[in-house]
């Protein structure tokens, strides 16, 4: 393993330690609400409260403010950096203040916007509860900010930890909701404000011991056009991303009662591999990608790309053969004890599955879409992004159409392919010709992690359910805890498997 390779993956491993304990976190709010609310009206607005400041967030780290602000503040003096940081902070956090201003002022737009098929939305909300999620949008849009000066200094467990402290701080309040039995949402927003507040305060200390050094004398105004440029075109192609779950959990309120909270349960489940398994490769290669690019080091920057690449599909295709079969029992475990019956969390773990064969698609178009984005092409991504975003509406029409919520969830697979297809073409054959002329050793990793998984399927089926009333503890535990040891075995197996082919091939 070269410098390069141990130094990726440690970066991602600290990084996914952090995402983890920050999606767990994330479960345990989504399970409170279930717990609490299960599949309802009320549930479906919880979950559009809690949008907003997750789609700023989402918006902002995987987007224009990291497309923009990494390269600058990797390749920028002290003094350069701290000055960009505090320009960025004053116009971003104006710009999502008149943002928050509005939400304010028209709740009930960005309510029908979000859920168009939920009525009687505000009947659930009082004016304070408003204000309070109309504070919180520009305390995220800063905590964006932060999280990219973070990692463009390779700190990125100090960035990763900022989803933990915010889940954290909703989990408290639907915990005191409960223990009060009353003011649910009142509850939920006070989490929602205090978190976002606690998020980006965090980061702000971290930058004080961290590259970049906030205190450094101001060297003149360096948010300059072509800076400007990256970031709108960053912004914008990764909000048309993030936008496609929150569509379509849009296009689900209108299937019926509690299919919004249904989509949203099972998006969750999907994102949580996929945030801590595979877009954090893309996050970590970025800024070497960037600095390759900078020095014209086209081997380094191939290098990159290419063992990041491998990595991604090795845990993606982990993920779908080992989700596939054992996502009913991670749902039971879930939202089992909570007021989701039987049939509804079938159908949720139905959804699950069809959203879990998006997770190999994503991997592939965030990496190259981090490629592009470090060769100074975020332009180029935004178009093939937009040309894609127009088809997923004619993807969605089906599910509509017919009201079936399966057929709907298939538009999210279908949609990443489409792009991570596009982007990969926009790529180039020379920076993933090693990926692509390893085909015959990707096929031999993908057959023995099928090995894997099949032989754990087979305990499953012939010994853990007939013995189930003979072990300790619930069943479902068991299944989950097996699904985690066969997720493990097969990732070793793929990787062991695709190494052995590279050295017999060398």
């Amino acid at each position: 393993m070269t410098h390069v390779q141990r130094s990726l993956l440690g970066a991602g491993l600290f990084l996914s330690v952090a995402l983890l304990a920050g999606r767990l976190a994330g479960f345990g709010r989504e399970v409170l609400l279930a717990s609490s609310l299960g599949l309802s009206d009320q549930a479906d607005i919880a979950i559009v409260l809690l949008t907003v400041p997750d789609l700023l967030v989402n918006l902002l780290l995987s987007g224009g403010i990291g497309v923009a602000l990494v390269p600058a503040l990797r390749a920028a003096t002290a003094a350069q950096a701290g000055a960009l940081f505090r320009q960025a902070s004053l116009v971003i956090g104006a710009g999502f203040s008149v943002l928050g201003l509005l939400f304010a002022c028209l709740p009930s737009f960005w309510l029908g916007l979000l859920a168009p098929g939920v009525t009687g939305a505000n009947q659930w909300l009082d004016n304070w509860m408003v204000y309070v999620i109309a504070v919180a949008i520009p305390l995220s849009a800063l905590s964006g900010v932060t999280t990219a000066a973070l990692n463009a200094g390779d700190r990125f467990f100090v960035a990763g930890c900022g989803t933990l402290i915010f889940n954290l701080c909703v989990i408290g309040a639907l915990a005191l909701a409960m223990f009060k039995a009353d003011g649910y949402l009142a509850w939920l927003c006070v989490g929602i404000l205090l978190g976002a507040f606690l998020r980006w305060v965090s980061q702000w200390c971290g930058l004080q011991v961290g590259r970049v050094q906030v205190g450094e004398p101001h060297p003149g105004w360096l948010l300059d056009r072509n800076l400007a440029r990256g970031f709108m075109a960053g912004l914008a192609s990764a909000s048309l991303l993030i936008l496609v779950p929150v569509a379509l959990r849009a296009g689900a309120s209108w299937l019926g009662k509690g299919e919004l909270a249904a989509f949203n349960y099972a998006i969750k489940l999907v994102e949580l591999p996929l945030g801590i398994l595979i877009t954090t490769l893309a996050t970590v290669a970025f800024p070497r990608l960037s600095e390759a690019h900078d020095r014209q080091d086209t081997e380094q920057f191939d290098g990159v790309l290419v063992s990041a690449l491998q990595r991604s599909l090795v845990l993606s295709i982990a993920v779908v053969m080992c989700g596939w079969p054992f996502i009913d029992a991670v749902v039971a475990l879930l939202f089992g004890a909570g007021r989701v019956s039987d049939e509804g969390q079938m159908h949720i773990a139905a959804l699950a599955q069809i959203a879990l064969l998006s997770v190999p698609w994503v991997g592939v178009a965030g990496l190259a879409a981090a490629a592009l984005n470090a060769r100074r092409q975020p332009g180029l991504v935004l178009r093939r992004t937009i040309v894609v975003m127009l088809l997923f509406p004619l993807l969605c029409i089906p599910g509509v159409w017919m009201n079936d919520p399966l057929l709907l969830m298939w538009s999210l697979p279908a949609f990443h392919a489409i792009l991570a297809l596009s982007l990969v073409a926009a790529v180039g054959a020379r920076s993933l010709r090693p990926v692509l002329g390893k085909s015959c050793s990707i096929l031999t990793c993908v057959l023995a992690m099928a090995g894997v998984v099949l032989a754990g399927v087979a305990v499953d089926v012939f010994w853990l359910k007939p013995a189930g009333a003979l072990l300790i503890g619930p069943v479902v535990l068991w299944r989950v805890l097996l699904a985690g040891l066969v997720f493990a075995v097969a990732v070793a197996a793929g990787l062991y498997t695709f190494r052995s082919a590279k050295r017999s091939g060398e």
